[in-house]
């Protein structure tokens, strides 16, 4: 099972991301694979979850991909957004709405510069750990054969 962090813009921001996941005792225990996609070439597999980063000034474009036909469960995703200054947040992250997705949390916001603190990115790994469980459990659901083609 694989958990990807999805960017409109792989940047700093979403390398230290993928730092701090890495740094995670628990990430062996529920993944096989923690890495960095940017979201124009992202196509999910089955044994996938994602961490939806939007870490620009832009809304959040679609992803591109079509969901699976025998897909009981959307992908199960959990959005993430940092924002960068004094900005106001008005930019829009993924449509809580689209089938594809099976949305795990209203999502996570931080501060860009709190990727750069350690007692900061500690508490970040620490809630992002608090769903890696349910993250493998629903990648683990979306890999059953949905029980009519069993018979």
């Amino acid at each position: 099972m694989n958990l990807s962090v999805v960017s409109q813009h792989v940047s700093g921001a979403s390398e230290g991301l993928l730092a701090i996941l890495r740094s995670s005792r628990e990430y062996g225990d529920h993944f096989a694979n923690i890495g960095i996609t940017p979201l124009a070439e992202w196509q999910p597999a089955k044994a996938e979850a994602a961490i939806l980063l939007n870490d620009g000034n832009t809304p959040w474009q679609d992803a591109g991909f079509l969901g699976g036909e025998d897909d009981t469960i959307g992908l199960p995703v959990l959005p993430l957004l940092i924002r960068k200054g004094d900005r106001e947040l008005a930019i829009c992250g993924p449509d809580v709405r689209d089938p594809r997705f099976y949305f795990v949390s209203n999502g996570i916001v931080l501060e860009e510069s709190d990727l750069a603190n350690p007692a900061s990115s500690r508490v970040l790994l620490r809630k992002l750990e608090s769903y890696f469980p349910l993250l493998s459990r629903l990648i683990m659901l979306r890999q059953r054969k949905p029980a009519a083609t069993l018979n």
